[in-house]
């Protein structure tokens, strides 16, 4: 079987959903939000509230390198849902969407920070093995998103935080169908299968 890749995390924290909300939803605080540290500042393109379709740039910096993102937003469902997708300038939104979903929970607000790349890799080992070390980087990169979350609104560290090395399926549903990646990615292992079996019969016979 072929799927997307991605991960998510989520975290009870200690506060009303309006009051993340109101965080999450800023995308000018991104900077102060983002746990990978590699978000440095946010601008809205047209300075108006966000919306379905609203584009966002984003400086970063990772690794010592520094670029642009122009981010649309995709989803938008307050104080619930807030879903974007990553692009260039000149392309907005074409790569990998991240979402935060807030529900309630417990006298406090289940927090859910994740992302769905459009990379597609079998299930089966050893892509497995790749696709679960992708989504455990970005797992990573997020519980300390949500550590800021909770000390912004001056709660806890999240409670009972769970973590899913699966793309949620709110953004798969927005990529294209698996069938044509999945029928290219299925070709190439054919195909690089097939290309090691015959290197190791030349071999063989030298």
């Amino acid at each position: 079987m072929i799927r997307y890749t991605g991960a998510s995390v989520s975290g009870r924290i200690n506060a009303p959903v309006e009051s993340i909300w109101e965080l999450v939803s800023d995308v000018e605080r991104h900077p102060q939000i983002a746990g990978s540290g590699e978000v440095q500042a946010v601008t809205i393109r047209d300075n108006q509230p966000l919306h379905v379709g609203s584009v966002f740039e984003s400086q970063q910096l990772m690794r010592g390198i520094h670029y642009v993102t122009a981010n649309r937003v995709v989803i938008w469902d307050p104080p619930y849902r807030f879903a974007w997708r990553v692009g260039l300038p000149n392309a907005p939104g074409i790569a990998q969407a991240w979402i935060f979903a807030l529900q309630p929970e417990a006298n406090g607000t289940r927090v859910t920070n994740g992302v769905a790349l459009i990379y597609v890799l079998p299930t089966f080992f050893p892509f497995s093995l790749l696709r679960k070390r992708i989504a455990q980087g970005y797992a990573n990169s997020i519980i300390p998103t949500l550590d800021n979350l909770a000390r912004l609104v001056n709660a806890p560290p999240p409670e009972d935080v769970r973590v899913v090395t699966e793309p949620p399926t709110e953004l798969t549903a927005l990529f294209p169908p698996l069938i044509i990646p999945g029928t290219t990615m299925v070709a190439a292992a054919i195909a690089g299968v097939a290309g090691v079996l015959a290197l190791r019969r030349r071999l063989r016979k030298s």
